[in-house]
């Protein structure tokens, strides 16, 4: 074989060194294209970046402009933002691997949903392509959510919750979701100059406050309806909504919301929810959203998460020319529960019905003295504007002698011993007397027994140097006044003041001075003597109540001879009303403690304990008479009534 011609091989090591050469300027020209363009993860990581808030200025995209691009991400996310009120958290998880000029990202969204319905947490791809300006995103919908198609949009929605019930002690339903009707103003349908005039005549009509609804009306949007009055559909019978209809703008909406059974039922005790006000949203540090139901007093607002629950949400893909919807992310929301109170629904109708009459600020409290269960908490028909029988700060008159009566059992004295009970008695110079009703044969010496059976001021007055201040202090705390409330409940617990000295001191020994009671504080402590305990009252049936430590408990002597002297007060004294009362025997204590008026002129509170069996009934009235007088006829009819059912 003829060896290769020399020219061949110089032509052969030429295309060599050609071939080489290419292959060099290949590999520096795309080392100079990455040194110029980068790999594309600043690219990918760009991106990432301007997806929460949708400012595309800094990206390279491949078929968009930044402003077409903001659009899209409005189009797309815009509902979403709106109902979380924040961008989600997008982070470039795997910036991938470049291949023929084509990169594929993953990302993670994070929406932190409202209502408490957790986050949303998901992975899309991202697709950057090589370009010979350099890497350029594609801005697909399925990179925004998964799956998503190009007509399709996120929409985020409020999965409400059933509202739950708060009841009484049997289950029956005391609050909870009532249909309603809400009158008001429809501003589209009046002209704005007659706006003013319809507000005022719809007002009287409603017999709402004229004044404040016209500013209601001002201050709503021009395309607004105005709320004046929401009334149960069961009252609507009671409203002029005939002549309201002639009214121009007139709207009646048909609606759900909580309320209590009927109007003025167990006030203080219940509470109410109602829907947030722009004041409540912009003081709640985010905590309030608009839309939430506030919760205001008693064991709606203490027990408002279990009564609300919590909403659910879910965001669904929304295409709205085919008008059709598809979930992506649901939470189920969590539903409202019953709540359970201690109250006895016959016997809160029982012990409103009784006080239905008074003209005064009244109250009734009804106690069972074994559980510490708030059975019944009535209030007045006076249209007062809170609830007197648990957060009143009244001096407690002659009920408080069953509180000095245990102070002086401590110190010596028995049922027995003899006291002198003068007309009248004097400490560092102030004078005080007997209630005018005491008959002046009574005057004189007598034992312990009848200066409570009889309610002598003067005789406990006297004994101010044999009980001091804080052991009346003590024995207060032992029959329960002082101690905490109870959950749920917005109480007063009384205070007696340890420190308080000369007159304030004789005072306070007959109920009066700084002494202080409401009338569930008084109800306790004829509770604690019925039970031969401190007793704790509760207001939520499935909660114990608060077990608190006193540092002088009851002994089984001081309660039978309370229990003793107290039942005198019947068989003896002023409640022997109630010595025919059949059952148990019925133990009591009636008070009366003087107070002024704003005019000056001198008038009474009228006060009644009383406890049979495992009840205890607290009577009282603001402006009223002599205790037996005025509330005992009260306590009797609640009383006979509760042991008749």
């Amino acid at each position: 074989m003829s060896a290769a011609h020399p020219r061949s091989r110089r032509r052969g090591l030429l295309v060599a060194i050609v071939a080489a050469v290419v292959v060099v300027a290949l590999v520096i020209a795309v080392v100079l294209w990455r040194d110029r363009f980068g790999d594309g993860t600043e690219e990918a990581e760009a991106l990432a970046a301007a997806l929460p808030d949708g400012d595309f200025a800094e990206v390279a995209l491949a078929d968009l402009e930044a402003s077409e691009a903001t659009a899209e991400h409005e189009r797309i996310l815009g509902s979403m933002l709106e109902a979380t009120g924040e961008a989600p958290t997008v982070e470039l998880t795997d910036a991938g691997s470049a291949e023929d000029g084509v990169r594929t990202s993953t990302l993670s969204w994070t929406w932190a949903l409202p209502h408490e319905a957790g986050t949303w947490s998901y992975t899309t791809e991202a697709t950057l392509r090589r370009t010979e300006d350099g890497w350029a995103a594609d801005l697909a919908p399925e990179m925004f959510a998964p799956d998503l198609t190009n007509r399709e949009h996120l929409e985020l929605q409020t999965l409400e919750p059933t509202l739950g019930t708060v009841t009484d002690r049997d289950g029956t339903t005391l609050y909870g979701p009532h249909d309603v009707t809400v009158l008001g103003l429809d501003k589209t349908q009046v002209e704005e100059a007659d706006q003013e005039a319809a507000a005022r005549e719809l007002a009287g009509l409603l017999g709402i406050d004229a004044d404040r609804f016209v500013q209601s009306v001002s201050d709503y949007g021009a395309e607004a309806f105005v709320p004046a009055l929401t009334i149960r559909v069961q009252d609507e019978g009671e409203y002029p909504l005939d002549e309201a209809a002639e009214v121009p703008g007139y709207r009646a909406l048909e609606e759900t919301q909580p309320l209590a059974t009927e109007r003025g039922y167990a006030p203080g005790v219940l509470g109410a929810l109602r829907e947030a006000s722009g004041e409540d949203v912009e003081n709640s540090d985010g905590e309030i959203e608009a839309g939430d139901l506030v919760a205001s007093g008693g064991v709606v607002a203490a027990q408002r998460e279990a009564l609300v629950g919590a909403a659910g949400a879910n965001v669904v893909a929304v295409d709205p020319d085919a008008d059709a919807e598809r979930s992506l992310h649901r939470v189920e929301p969590t539903e409202g529960t019953e709540v359970r109170t201690t109250l006895d629904d016959e016997l809160q109708r029982l012990a409103t019905a009784a006080i239905a009459d008074e003209d005064s600020p009244a109250a009734v409290i009804a106690l069972q003295p074994s559980t510490g269960d708030v059975l019944a908490s009535a209030l007045g028909p006076t249209g007062q504007s809170y609830p007197v029988g648990l957060v009143g700060q009244y001096a407690p008159g002659s009920t408080f002698k069953a509180v000095t009566s245990l102070a002086l059992l401590r110190e010596g004295v028995t049922p027995d011993t003899t006291l002198q009970c003068p007309e009248t008695a004097t400490v560092e110079g102030r004078s005080f007397k007997n209630a005018d009703s005491m008959s002046p044969d009574l005057f004189g010496p007598m034992p312990l027994r009848d200066v409570i059976a009889h309610s002598c001021n003067t005789a406990l007055l006297l004994q101010h140097d044999t009980v001091d201040q804080p052991a009346l202090a003590d024995a207060a705390t032992t029959l329960g006044i002082g101690q905490e409330k109870p959950a749920g409940l917005e109480a007063f617990m009384g205070s007696v003041d340890p420190e308080d000295s000369g007159t304030e001191h004789a005072a306070a020994m007959m109920g009066q001075g700084r002494v202080l009671t409401s009338p569930l504080s008084m109800a306790v402590v004829l509770g604690s003597i019925q039970q031969g305990a401190t007793v704790h009252p509760r207001i939520l049936a499935d909660e114990e109540s608060a077990a608190e430590e006193v540092p002088q408990p009851l002994t089984q002597d001081e309660t039978s001879q309370m229990q003793e002297m107290l039942r005198g007060v019947v068989t003896e004294g002023s409640l022997d009303e109630f010595a025919d009362v059949p059952g148990d025997p019925v133990i009591g204590k009636t008070g009366t403690a003087e107070w002024t008026d704003e005019n000056g002129e001198l008038k009474l509170h009228s006060w009644v304990i009383v406890a049979q069996g495992d009840l205890v009934i607290a009577a009282f009235v603001e402006d009223g008479s002599y205790g037996s007088v005025t509330s005992g006829p009260i306590a009797r009819e609640v009383l006979e009534g509760a042991h008749g059912g």
